[in-house]
């Protein structure tokens, strides 16, 4: 992930935490949550959400800390995944035209100064393509699956949180179970109600919110699968056609001047105008 990247989803982190922790801690605080597991409000008026945060304890926090960094990495990559991203029109259409002014250098300066999925293929088939149009398509397809494999790796941390959330939310379970089975143990044969239900809230809010986790995870990990196979597939399609109208203007170099002087990436010969 770029600096700015990284950058713009700090932001968005430290937002949300800012958003929604000041009325976390208000609801707390007018609860009177001194011990979040078996701490009691002083009255019966307490709000179902100041109910749940009481309720939820340490447990409930590291799944809030989790639902942040889902719902920044959901964000970035909602704006980072997209077909005027990946291909943008500008950059097919400015290349489309110098490649029919028969300026095959400057189209290739042109993708080279680009950081698209587009121009990070098209320009390693070109620089490929002085050996050959089939060792150029292979060098696509190399950087194809490389560029995909780069982009589906970071969905792979939605998937990991997918796959904790319901872990996290069991360890709450336990924990909630183990309070109230300690009620039990040190109140005798007659244990409170109220003391009981303290630890069985923890449970079932910790339950509730691991699941509640998992969910939109899994669900967005599969769409952005399905949108980075989508997306690799068009710049397949969009970058051999380019490609082929490079063609003409790459001459393979002579093999004894290979020999003497290799074709450098920085150097392509280019067709005289």
């Amino acid at each position: 992930m770029s600096t700015p990247c990284r950058r713009w989803v700090t932001a968005l982190v430290l937002a949300c935490l800012l958003v929604f922790t000041s009325p976390l801690i208000a609801w707390a605080q007018e609860a009177g949550a001194v011990d979040g597991a078996v701490a009691q409000p002083a009255d019966g008026s307490e709000s179902f959400l100041s109910w749940m945060v009481r309720a939820s304890g340490p447990i409930g926090l590291v799944i809030m800390v989790m639902s942040f960094y889902m719902i920044a990495l959901i964000a970035w990559m909602a704006k980072q995944y997209r077909r005027p991203v990946a291909l943008p029109d500008r950059l097919i259409r400015e290349v489309g035209d110098l490649l029919a002014q028969k300026q095959y250098t400057e189209a290739y300066q042109r993708l080279a100064v680009d950081a698209s999925f587009l121009a990070r293929v098209l320009a390693a088939g070109v620089r490929k393509l002085p050996a050959g149009l089939a060792p150029a398509q292979k060098a696509m397809e190399m950087a194809n699956d490389d560029v995909t494999m780069e982009m589906e790796h970071r969905t792979t941390y939605l998937a990991t949180v997918g796959t904790l959330g319901p872990m996290i939310g069991l360890v709450g379970t336990v924990y909630g179970m183990i309070i109230s089975f300690q009620v039990i143990a040190t109140a005798g044969s007659s244990p409170q109600a109220s003391a009981l239900a303290a630890g069985i809230s923890t449970a079932l809010f910790a339950t509730l919110e691991g699941i509640a986790l998992s969910i939109p995870a899994i669900y967005f990990y599969a769409i952005f699968r399905n949108r980075i196979a989508r997306l690799s597939l068009e710049v397949a399609m969009a970058a051999d056609s380019l490609l082929e109208q490079f063609s003409p203007g790459i001459r393979a170099p002579h093999p004894l001047a290979t020999a003497v002087m290799p074709v450098t990436r920085s150097a392509l010969p280019v067709a005289d105008k």
